[in-house]
């Protein structure tokens, strides 16, 4: 039968209809996504509701889509809230993403794995990096200080200078007490300053016990989690510059005594004799002169010149930090990259106070099947310490009445005839010394096909650095010459095999996580030095031309294994549980206690959830609390017996025998020596009132830390000094919040404010638990400076009650110009068993920090101030004028700076008491550190995307900025924050800086 093929004219209609149909429904879409400032957002998920097909924003914001006219399109970014627009007759769809202001949503780093924050019962607080991008900062921790609350980071005064970390306070006595490191997910023991601040992508803190307990016996002091940016999928290449360039000068502009006040301090150390007693020794003594005095001859000599040398001015030079970076970042749908270079110079304050850096980073990932994904974050770090700056106290000491040159223009050696060399001495050395760091972290993330959620992560690190000092010196060995070269390298490999579940059953939410792996850690040292040259030509690299020849050798290994199980469950996001438990063995640790288990437990409640929660006004409201055991390791072989070789060791074997190289126990064995434990609670609250415009968090926690390391001392007649053991317990409590709000926005205005707050106190429980006087009370450690209830950081010194003046009446060997010490058991002198008592401590009551962004148009303005306090009798410090003295002599022929105000007879009102003057007990000052710093200020502008177009580029900025511009305190001298008051001695200032940089990316 013969088939028709004709279409009859109902199915042409019909054909056509559906034809008008699929134009209709296949819409081609494009527009561009911009964020709160009008600028082009790269990266955006664009999707087709409902369906996995979508698309990213290219770097420029632009996109390009083919949906359905039905269809809805979702527009997602991290930090940002969602919106969703429905196509109908649309082609064109231009989108405005505005910030999420609670950021519930954003996904924190966790360890081992990454959650929502809203889905977190422990206290992990994130850096807010973009606040601190236009600060000129030489290292990533400097753009955390005092932004975050319960961390702690140190200031810096020299070049390269890697600050110190504390996170909620001090919780041991003589184990580690720096929080570890974790970049990329793996261990990282080394300086922070070696990478490159620009490649950072986020930092997180882990401070609780629950969220630090996946890194269980390293984690007693917190975690601190670093990951570095990658590509974005399916974006273009883009390439992006910054450069800056910083001016520094001390924040304290104190010079040293030129001539005339350098004479007059000589006649005010000399005044019994210099001035008459008639006066009050306030006249002049037409028979004094300067050869009564007990000025070195070569000084006396300069008096009668007209020598007046400023060693600081011409020791010192302008400070200046320069910056170039250079990356370039994109993906495919498969493949993710990001590589990048960077560039730093630092010159400090004192000539030949140089740093260089750079740094080189490749991070790349490939999605090599739908189940197989493989990856590796690798990077370089080449740093150069340069020369050999002059010695500060050198400089500080040398009296400007000689000159560091003679006749022939050869360096004087010792310019005031005493000990002390010639500062410019140093900068003729000729040294070289380098430190490189390699670093290769490799992954493969692994989808169990047949099984859904389940993957396997195998991660293996490497990190070696290599250390080079070399120096030669032909002053060096009493004009002698004297050379050393010192070659070392440290090795790293950590292997992490991770499994992870992840499964939705309705409203049931679970992630598990197990855990095992090891670190090995190794370093090998090799020195050979010299002294005695006829010829120093070849510098460091003729050792074997030296008289005196010198070979040494040092090497440690130390090992950590672990294993790890983890599991959060959640309800709908409303009822919150984790639970972890860590296993460690460490090899510092004794052969009975190798292993220690570290448990911990975290709840939440989200009542905002609940339907009975109808509070106006409260948007979102989540109790969390946990509890934990974290641990504390020990130094390697602390638990052993350790053998000492030294030049000690050596003995004679025989009458007139050679000496022979021996050994001798060196340190006793502990075979039962324990972690140190931190059990503690967490109680936290987060909260987002007023429609979401002011949320943040408010935390309470309360820890004790037990079985601390602890070097205890041993009988004489033992033949060892100490050995290292576990005892006693220090309680570390405290408060922190952080407060967000967005006062103002629209669309040319913006200010965004955030303040934290952290409130810390430890205190001494209990040591050694004796009880000697049999007063009922445990005893103090007065020599150790610990005091049973009391903060570590506890002061017991004398109290000062003003200082003598001439027609005072003094205690026995008391002097004029001494501190008036309180006489506090009315024996009429001075005994530290009995006028001793504590005045305070050193620890601060609460510190806070303001960060203030205000953005109109295309200028930012950021503002961020940092403050430390110590209430009634915390944050105190010793500020006396200490230097080169201890007696009229020494304070004679030595200089200081010029901020001094120390008493004379000329100056009875004088606030120091004179240094050189002995006395039977000493005694010093106390005063508080308070300080209101503004540590960082920029303004930025944007440039168009018209005009950023026009000149080549997608987006450009230029910026200035500030650095410790203005600090608010009571204190006296170079200081508040590194305690350094009117004291010559190590008198680095902290230095304000003003930078101007540019940003561009193609």
């Amino acid at each position: 039968m013969k088939r028709n093929s004709t279409f009859q004219p109902t199915q042409w209609l019909l054909l056509f209809f559906w034809l008008c149909s699929a134009v209709v429904m296949a819409q081609n879409i494009s527009g561009k996504v911009t964020d709160e400032n009008g600028q082009a957002l790269p990266g955006v998920s664009i999707t087709e509701k409902g369906t996995n097909k979508g698309t990213v924003s290219q770097i420029d914001g632009t996109y390009k889509l083919v949906v359905n006219a039905t269809s809805t399109l979702v527009f997602s970014f991290v930090g940002y809230t969602t919106e969703e627009v429905i196509v109908g007759s649309q082609t064109k769809i231009n989108i405005n993403l505005q910030p999420d202001n609670n950021a519930l949503n954003e996904v924190v780093v966790v360890g081992y794995g990454t959650q929502k924050k809203k889905d977190l019962t422990g206290s992990i607080a994130s850096a807010d990096l973009v606040a601190f991008k236009e600060s000129p900062n030489v290292s990533i921790l400097q753009s955390l200080k005092g932004s975050l609350p319960g961390l702690t980071i140190s200031q810096t005064n020299r070049a390269g200078d890697e600050p110190s970390i504390n996170i909620r306070g001090t919780s041991t006595l003589n184990g580690n007490t720096s929080p570890l490191i974790i970049v990329d997910g793996i261990i990282f023991n080394g300086r922070l300053s070696d990478i490159n601040p620009s490649d950072v992508a986020s930092i997180d803190v882990l401070k609780d016990p629950s969220s630090k307990a996946v890194y269980g016996s390293q984690a007693a002091n917190g975690v601190v989690l670093v990951t570095t940016k990658t590509g974005r999928a399916t974006t273009k290449p883009s390439i992006t510059y910054s450069g800056s360039y910083a001016i520094s000068s001390p924040t304290v502009d104190a010079k040293l005594l030129r001539r005339d006040a350098f004479l007059e301090k000589i006649r005010d150390i000399n005044y019994l004799t210099a001035f008459t007693k008639e006066s009050g020794y306030t006249v002049l003594n037409p028979a004094w002169t300067f050869a009564n005095s007990e000025l070195f001859p070569v000084s006396l000599g300069g008096v009668n010149t007209t020598n007046d040398y400023d060693w600081y001015g011409d020791l010192t030079q302008n400070a200046l930090i320069t910056n170039h970076n250079l990356s370039i970042s994109g993906g495919s749908d498969k493949t993710n990259y990001f590589m990048s270079g960077g560039y730093t110079n630092e010159k400090g304050l004192i000539k030949n106070d140089d740093y260089g850096r750079y740094t080189m980073r490749i991070n790349l990932d490939t999605e090599v099947t739908k189940w197989l994904t493989l990856g590796a974050n690798t990077s370089g770090s080449f740093t150069n310490f340069f020369k050999d700056a002059p010695d500060m106290n050198t400089i500080v000491g040398t009296s400007p009445l000689v000159l560091p040159r003679d006749e022939n223009g050869n360096y004087r050696i010792n310019p005031i005839g005493d000990f002390n060399v010639n500062p410019f001495l140093s900068a003729e050395n000729d040294r070289y010394e380098v430190q490189s760091r390699l670093v290769g972290n490799f992954f493969a993330q692994v989808k169990i096909p047949t099984i859904p959620g389940l993957s396997y992560r195998l991660n293996f690190g490497h990190n070696l650095k290599y250390f080079k000092n070399y120096v030669s010196s032909i002053y060096g060995a009493g004009q002698t010459g004297s050379a050393s070269k010192s070659d070392a390298t440290q090795y790293e490999q950590t292997l992490d095999n991770i499994l992870n579940y992840k499964k939705s059953f309705g409203k049931h939410n679970i992630d598990a996580t197990a855990l095992y792996g090891y670190n090995i850690s190794e370093f090998n040292n090799t020195s050979a030095s010299g002294t005695g040259f006829s010829d120093l030509n070849l510098s460091y690299n003729s050792i074997q031309q030296a008289e005196i020849q010198k070979v040494s050798s040092s090497a440690w290994k130390e090992n950590l294994l672990y294993q790890m199980g983890s599991v959060a469950y959640n309800y709908s996001s409303k009822y919150l549980l984790k639970a972890t438990v860590r296993r460690d063995g460490f090899s510092g640790f004794s052969q009975n206690n190798k292993t220690g288990i570290f448990p911990s437990i975290g709840l939440g409640w989200v009542l905002s959830e609940e339907s009975f929660f109808k509070v106006p006004g409260i948007n979102y409201l989540k109790i969390r609390g946990s509890y934990g055991e974290n641990g504390n390791k020990v130094g390697r072989y602390s638990s052993l017996a350790r053998v000492s070789a030294d030049d000690a060791s050596k003995y004679v074997f025989g009458d007139g025998g050679l000496t022979a190289i021996g050994r001798s126990v060196s340190s006793l064995a502990n075979a039962d020596l324990r972690w140190e434990r931190t059990r503690g609670i967490n109680i936290g609250l987060d909260f987002a009132i007023l429609k979401n415009k002011i949320d943040g968090n408010i935390e309470y926690y309360n820890s004790n830390t037990n079985d601390l390391l602890w070097q205890q001392t041993l009988p004489q007649t033992s033949g060892f000094a100490n050995v290292f053991t576990n005892l006693g317990q220090i309680n570390n409590k405290g408060i922190e919040f952080t407060l967000h709000s967005q006062p103002i926005k629209s669309k040319n205005f913006s200010w965004d404010i955030t303040v934290n707050f952290t409130r810390n106190r430890n205190k001494v429980v209990t040591i050694l638990g004796e009880d000697k006087n049999n007063d009922g009370l445990e005893d103090d450690l007065v020599a150790s400076g610990l005091f049973i209830g009391k903060p570590i950081g506890t002061i017991y010194d004398y109290e000062v009650q003003g200082i003598y003046q001439l027609t005072d009446e003094k205690l026995t060997g008391f002097q004029a110009g001494n501190y008036k010490l309180n006489d506090l058991d009315g024996d009429k002198k001075i005994t530290a068993a009995t006028d001793r008592k504590i005045l305070g401590n050193s620890e601060p009551a609460y510190l806070f920090g303001i960060q203030n962004t205000v953005s109109y148009k295309q200028f930012t303005l950021r503002a961020f101030i940092n403050s430390v306090q110590g209430g009634k009798s915390s944050y105190i410090a010793a500020n006396i004028p200490a230097g080169n003295y201890g007696t009229p002599g020494n304070a004679t022929n030595s200089n200081w700076f010029d901020f001094t105000d120390f008493w004379s007879s000329r100056n009875p009102n004088g606030k120091y008491a004179n240094p050189w003057v002995p006395t039977p007990a000493g005694g010093r000052e106390y005063f508080q550190r308070n300080f209101i710093r503004l540590q960082d200020i920029s303004v930025s502008y944007n440039l168009t995307e018209k005009v950023a177009k026009k000149i080549g580029t997608s987006n450009a900025k230029l910026f200035v900025s500030g650095k410790n511009l203005f600090t608010l305190t009571k204190w006296e001298g170079w200081d508040p924050e590194v305690g350094l008051g009117v004291s010559s001695v190590n008198a680095f200032p902290v230095l304000k800086s003003y930078s101007f940089g540019v940003e561009i990316t193609f």
